[in-house]
């Protein structure tokens, strides 16, 4: 360390610690990502699948927003509160919009300030911010947790369904592979399949009454003159 010129103070002691911890957390910030990707992909198939919903709700707001900055540009007009917030449409726009529809405290101290001018004021600001926040984004919200919930259930079941055709697969070779991978197997076969404990536990995952199967394999091989192709297997 000495030959390289860069002395072992204390330090640099603390900052190689620093730079080390901080390595150790990109590290498992970097697994935590890649743990929650499928979440992630999910959220963003949902929005995909929302846009247009998602589009006529934002521009339902736009409309509210810019017809309520107009109304509220004309009634303070003249007034300390429509020279501070509302001197113009956009201006007016963007206190409704900031500081009413998006802001935490839902327009609260807007409210108020108008309400100190005039009740109407306050009482009208009131019902925008009722409109803006309970109803349309209300819907907004609404409308993407739904649409997750779907896609993540469809995601569920399609993996579900490959997860089944990957069984029946397995099961269909154990069937026949003492036949040299037959077209098609006999009641016989099946029945004989079933004492194995493999093939038992691979119908039990795919949810197949064993009792049921083995009551009703006679009227199945019987509907299919005594003999079943994998399509019909399936």
């Amino acid at each position: 360390i000495h030959a390289t010129g860069w002395r072992l103070s204390p330090f640099n002691l603390r900052a190689f610690a620093v730079f080390r911890v901080l390595r150790v957390l990109r590290v498992m910030w970097l697994a935590r990502v890649l743990r929650n990707l499928s979440e992630l992909l999910v959220i963003v198939r949902a929005i995909a699948v929302a846009f247009r919903g998602i589009s006529i709700v934002l521009a339902l707001l736009g409309l509210l927003v810019y017809m309520g900055a107009i109304v509220f540009r004309v009634l303070l007009e003249g007034t300390a509160l429509g020279a501070h917030r509302f001197g113009n449409v956009f201006a007016a726009m963007a206190t409704l919009l900031l500081e009413v529809t998006l802001s935490g405290t839902k327009g609260g101290p807007v409210i108020r300030e108008a309400a100190s001018h005039h009740v109407a004021y306050g009482l009208l600001l009131l019902v925008f911010a009722l409109l803006a926040n309970v109803t349309v984004m209300g819907v907004l919200t609404g409308l993407l947790v739904q649409t997750v919930k779907t896609v993540a259930q469809a995601e569920k079941e399609e993996a579900h369904g490959k997860s089944m055709a990957l069984i029946v697969d397995e099961l269909w070779a154990l069937l026949t592979e003492k036949q040299g991978h037959a077209e098609s197997i006999s009641e016989q076969q099946l029945t004989t399949s079933l004492t194995v404990k493999r093939f038992a536990k691979d119908l039990h995952d795919l949810g197949v009454d064993l009792e049921g199967l083995i009551s009703a394999s006679g009227f199945i091989f019987e509907q299919h003159a005594g003999r079943l192709s994998k399509p019909q297997f399936k």
